[in-house]
């Protein structure tokens, strides 16, 4: 388990979202969504012992065994909040800084919307404006997972045509997680990768679990 401060008002906060990665979890105890906008307010292992917007929760947030994080996001995200879209164009081949099989792509999404996730393609040479979608890929992300959408990376112009892109929403309206993405271990994580991460994940739950 990590070594977190629990003592900190963060644990024990209301505002509190827990982070679900394994590989976050060695550094964050998650993000608070009090503090969301403009910009995602990711939290430490220590905490925030002085905080104005604290508010009880009444129980303590207790990180979970490293071991067991990928089986407790897979659990604890059935198919009714969980929801997959992939853009991509059907004019546009990927380029080869962020490479992508799109045919690959689009043949795991169909395994996984077989599991009961509600998946969708979009092709966006049918799209008049990816700027809407492109900064929800951006902003919805927590700092610590963002992806390779930005400033410093794929701009709008690749949204989807020479970046395929793979946005995982969790009930929201901005997704938790975009692809590709970098990860400190991982390197690059393409967007075939995190559908067979995907797929993984959702087909080893029972689909009444995923449903109920």
């Amino acid at each position: 388990m990590a070594n977190y401060n629990s003592e900190c008002l963060c644990v024990r906060c209301k505002h509190l979202r827990g982070a679900l990665d394994p590989n976050i979890q060695k550094a964050y105890l998650g993000k608070c969504v009090k503090r969301e906008w403009p910009f995602t307010l990711s939290i430490t292992l220590q905490g925030w012992t002085e905080c104005d917007v604290f508010e009880d929760s009444g129980q303590t947030y207790v990180p979970p065994q490293p071991v067991a994080a990928k089986a407790a996001v897979a659990a604890s995200v059935g198919a009714a909040a969980k929801r997959v879209e992939f853009y991509y164009s059907s004019t546009q081949k990927p380029g080869e800084t962020f490479p992508c099989d799109t045919k690959r792509a689009l043949d795991l999404v169909k395994q996984l919307q077989a599991t009961g996730v509600n998946c969708k393609t979009i092709d966006v040479a049918e799209v008049k404006d990816r700027f809407p979608i492109y900064h929800k890929s951006v902003s919805g992300p927590d700092a610590s997972v963002r992806p390779v959408f930005g400033f410093k990376g794929a701009l709008v112009e690749d949204f989807g045509t020479t970046v395929p892109a793979l946005l995982v929403f969790e009930g929201g309206r901005y997704p938790v997680l975009a692809f590709p993405r970098t990860d400190a271990q991982r390197g690059t994580i393409r967007v075939e990768q995190a559908l067979e991460d995907l797929v993984a994940e959702t087909a080893a739950i029972p689909v009444a679990k995923l449903v109920g």
